[in-house]
């Protein structure tokens, strides 16, 4: 299993020592940042898997900072270490949280915990990551969980990717009815579907809108 994307979040004061050697030494690819709001500027463009956020070092609680990066990304895990004296029920917004005293393995062993399986479930298509099992949707930088109707609709359409799909047949395949009197659920599905694969559900990019005919999920130009 390769390494991941790991954005360590933590004090550049020299008596402090650091994760990342340790990290690195695993595999990880890691990103230091020293500062919050620089280190929520470089997470759309690192996409980091997990993030590390250490408030021990910068002699903090952590508790609004946690939150602050929990609302940057969403989709990303969270690991956050704390002093002794902050109760780790406290730290809503982390998915694993380690308090002081630790050793690095621990640390180490956290990110295998959080890092995601390998699911042949999965499927790659363009920028999209889709799994029907788990009913999710990766792309670009978010991840989205759909409804069981987006489900089948995106599969269908992934299924003729690069193909203009007629509203009857998608209609067909995913409703599993033939009546065309009122096409208003597909359209709303398919706008659901934008707000979850689109960078701008308004102006759409990959899956778009074919007059008269139906729509096309367009996945060559990315």
């Amino acid at each position: 299993m390769t390494g991941a994307n790991l954005l360590l979040i933590e004090t550049h004061r020299k008596t402090v020592p650091t994760f990342s050697n340790d990290l690195e030494k695993e595999g990880h690819t890691v990103c230091v940042e020293h500062k919050i709001g620089n280190a929520i500027n470089r997470i759309p463009h690192f996409n980091p898997e997990i993030i590390i956020l250490d408030s021990a070092s910068m002699r903090t609680t952590g508790q609004r900072t946690c939150r602050r990066v929990r609302k940057a990304a969403e989709s990303c895990r969270i690991i956050h270490l704390v002093e002794n004296h902050i109760s780790p029920d406290a730290i809503s917004a982390a998915d694993i949280t380690l308090v002081h005293p630790f050793t690095i393995r621990k640390v180490i062993n956290a990110v295998k915990r959080l890092r995601p399986l390998p699911d042949r479930n999965w499927r790659r298509i363009g920028p999209l990551r889709f799994s029907a099992k788990q009913r999710r949707v990766q792309c670009w930088n978010g991840e989205k969980r759909l409804t069981p109707k987006e489900t089948r609709l995106l599969q269908v359409l992934i299924n003729r990717a690069g193909s203009t799909v007629s509203r009857k047949y998608l209609i067909n395949h995913v409703w599993e009815t033939d009546y065309l009197g009122d096409t208003r659920t597909l359209d709303v599905h398919i706008s659901w579907l934008r707000r979850a694969i689109e960078k701008n559900p308004l102006h759409p990019r990959l899956l778009l809108t074919v007059r008269g005919e139906g729509y096309l999920l367009d996945l060559s130009s990315t």
